[in-house]
C-alpha cells in the first residue's frame, strides 16, 4: 500500500470532519497539479506531522532527560515538538498554494514563444486538439505542456468534446494569460472563427508584452547592480577599514572575528540573496 493510502487509511475518518475547514486549498491542489484529493492530502499532511511529533518528542526526551531533570525534560521535548509539526503541517497547508503560483509564472514566461508556436501549427487548418497534442509533446515547455496534456487526456481518455476540455482546464489553470487563451480559443472553436489569425493576434500581444517586460527588468537590473555594488561591497570594504582603524586605537580583541564573519558569512549570505532575487524577477526564468 502507497504512503497515501496508509495515511487515508489511518486518517481518513477523521479528516472527514476537518475537511470543511481546508476546502480553500481544494482548488490550489488541481492547479498545482498534485494528483490528490482533498482527503488524501490533509491524511498525508497529517500523517506525516504526528509521526514526526513522535519521533521528535521521543529524541527531544532523551536529549533534555541528559540535560536536566526529568519532567522539565518532557516539557521541553513536548513543547518544541508541538511548534515544529505545527510549522510542518502549514508548510503542508500553504504548500499547493506556493506551488500553483510557482506553475503560473512559468506558465505565463513561456506562453508568448508557446502560442507563436501553436499559430504556426494552427495556419494548416489541423484540428485544434491536434494543436494541444503536439503541444503536449513538447517537453521544454514544461508545465504548458503538462496543461495541454490534460486537455489531451479529457478528449482522447474521458470522451469530453475539445470545446469543453479547453473549458474545464481554463478553470484550474494557474495562469491568467493562459486561462484567457484558452476561452479564446473555445470562443473561436464555437463560433466558427479563424483559430489561426486569433492565435497569430495573440502571439504578436504576448511577444510585446514580453518584450516590455525585458526592458523593464534590464533598467530594474540596472539599479540591483548599483545597489549591490554600493550597499554590499563597498559597504563591506568600508566596514573592514573602519573597524580596522577603531581596534588600533582601542585594542579591541573581538575585531578580527567579526571581519572574518563579515567576510566569509554575511558577505555570501547577501550575495546569494541577490542572486536569488535576480532569478525571481527575471522574465525568462
Amino acid at each position: 500500500m502507497s504512503y497515501a493510502g496508509v495515511s487515508y487509511r489511518l486518517f481518513g475518518n477523521l479528516v472527514r470532519y476537518a475537511k470543511p475547514y481546508f476546502l480553500d486549498i481544494k482548488e490550489e491542489l488541481r492547479q498545482a497539479n498534485i494528483s490528490y484529493t482533498l482527503e488524501e492530502y490533509l491524511s498525508i499532511a497529517l500523517f506525516t506531522t504526528v509521526v514526526t511529533f513522535i519521533i521528535e518528542a521521543t529524541m527531544l526526551s532523551f536529549i533534555f532527560g541528559l540535560l536536566v531533570t526529568p519532567i522539565i525534560a518532557v516539557i521541553l521535548a513536548f513543547t518544541l515538538s508541538m511548534t515544529i509539526s505545527g510549522i510542518l503541517f502549514f508548510l503542508f497547508y500553504s504548500y499547493p498554494k506556493t506551488a500553483s503560483k510557482s506553475r503560473g509564472n512559468k506558465i505565463k514566461k513561456i506562453l508568448p514563444f508557446s502560442v507563436s508556436y501553436m499559430a504556426t501549427i494552427a495556419r494548416s487548418n489541423v484540428p485544434p486538439i491536434i494543436i494541444f497534442k503536439t503541444l503536449s509533446e513538447f517537453k521544454e515547455y514544461g508545465e504548458l505542456s503538462k496543461e495541454a496534456e490534460n486537455i489531451v487526456r479529457d478528449v482522447e481518455l474521458f470522451g469530453m468534446t475539445t470545446a469543453a476540455a479547453i473549458k474545464k482546464q481554463a478553470k484550474i489553470t494557474p495562469s491568467k494569460e493562459f486561462r484567457d487563451l484558452l476561452y479564446g480559443i473555445n470562443t473561436m472553436i464555437t463560433s466558427g472563427g479563424n483559430l489561426g489569425s486569433y492565435l497569430k493576434d495573440r502571439s504578436n500581444e504576448l511577444m510585446g508584452d514580453y518584450r516590455r517586460r525585458i526592458r523593464k527588468y534590464s533598467q530594474d537590473l540596472s539599479l540591483y547592480v548599483e545597489m549591490y555594488l554600493t550597499l554590499i561591497i563597498t559597504g563591506s570594504i568600508f566596514f573592514i577599514v573602519l573597524s580596522s582603524i577603531i581596534s588600533t586605537i582601542s585594542a579591541g580583541l573581538g575585531t578580527i572575528l567579526v571581519q572574518t564573519m563579515v567576510v566569509f558569512l554575511l558577505l555570501p549570505a547577501l550575495s546569494i540573496a541577490f542572486i536569488i532575487l535576480i532569478r525571481a524577477t527575471s522574465p525568462t526564468g
